[in-house]
């Protein structure tokens, strides 16, 4: 009993440590929310005048809730990739531009996820009400889908830049808009979004901690008509980076004012950063766990920077 018991926490552990260099939380992913509007800004520093950037980050998520009449459901995995591009336009003031494809499919994780829950006998929410490694995702009338479907979301052109700088504080503001591509219902939602943000610093040579905030405003989009949808979404985040680790914590409300979708969503991360171009980080949920994915892998790397 005792060598079963010391078995499982090694496993436990295992699998803990096999998902703390695969997670990384800095996007929540959430096709439905998302489809609103979406936050890829990943870097807050400024680019010296000339200077450019180019990254690319791939999400890989498996998402799975439903309400207790089924009538709002997302079980499916998703597959998303954000280019960034970045440029220095003056001392302060950088010009950045994102574009980002999201790919809804059955995938392959439930299987492990189903049996990890089975293993450590965590409830199973129900995830054999459908079959494993398919599509099911709807909302009320507006969409059903049971195949794979992709969609390119807004792209954005965003400025950010620096209001207040000292030695060891400093205060930068960002100002983006979404701009569509198409209009795919619970993908994309064919309408412009406007996102003012704010980042707060305090850095020091060992340690910087980051206020991050942003709201979002758009217009309902024309597949939800009738729903009740607020026309903001509100993100905060506190970010630490100590030498080369990295802590943090998201809040991030929903634009919809009933049902279990409505809920906000809580997120904590540790990580680490291995290299300037690649950074690996874990990511935990709070309950609620309607309006965030089960698991989410996610790949952040620098494929360019001219300094």
């Amino acid at each position: 009993m005792k060598k079963n018991m010391t078995f499982r926490v090694f496993l436990l552990f295992f699998y803990l440590a096999y998902l703390s260099v695969m997670i990384y939380p800095k996007s929540t992913e959430y096709p439905l929310i998302q489809s609103m509007s979406y936050f890829p800004y990943s870097d807050n520093n400024l680019l010296k005048k000339k200077d450019f950037s180019f990254n690319l980050d791939l999400y890989y998520s498996n998402i799975y809730m439903f309400n207790r009449e089924k009538t709002v459901v997302n079980d499916f995995e998703n597959l998303s990739t954000v280019f960034e591009f970045r440029y220095g336009l003056a001392r302060g003031l950088n010009m950045e531009l994102y574009l980002r494809h999201s790919y809804i499919f059955g995938g392959m994780m439930d299987r492990f996820i189903e049996n990890f829950h089975d293993y450590f006998r965590f409830s199973d929410n129900h995830r054999p009400d459908y079959l494993r490694d398919s599509v099911h995702y709807r909302f009320n009338d507006s969409f059903f889908y049971t195949d794979k479907k992709g969609s390119f979301s807004p792209v954005i052109l965003s400025f950010l830049g620096r209001i207040f700088e000292s030695p060891h504080f400093s205060i930068k503001s960002r100002i983006a808009i979404g701009l569509p591509l198409s209009n795919t219902p619970g993908l994309s939602s064919g309408k412009p979004f406007l996102t003012p943000g704010l980042i707060l610093t305090y850095k020091k040579d060992w340690f910087s901690i980051d206020f991050i905030n942003y709201l979002s405003f758009f217009k309902e989009p024309v597949w939800l008509k009738g729903e009740d949808v607020r026309s903001f979404i509100y993100r905060s985040e506190i970010k630490l980076h100590i030498k080369r680790f990295i802590a943090g914590f998201i809040f991030r409300t929903s634009p919809f004012e009933k049902g279990d979708i409505s809920h906000n969503a809580y997120q904590i991360y540790v990580g680490f950063k291995v290299f300037k171009s690649l950074e690996f980080i874990v990511l935990e949920d709070f309950d609620p766990f309607d309006t965030t994915p089960d698991i989410s892998f996610n790949i952040r790397l620098n494929l360019f920077n001219k300094k």
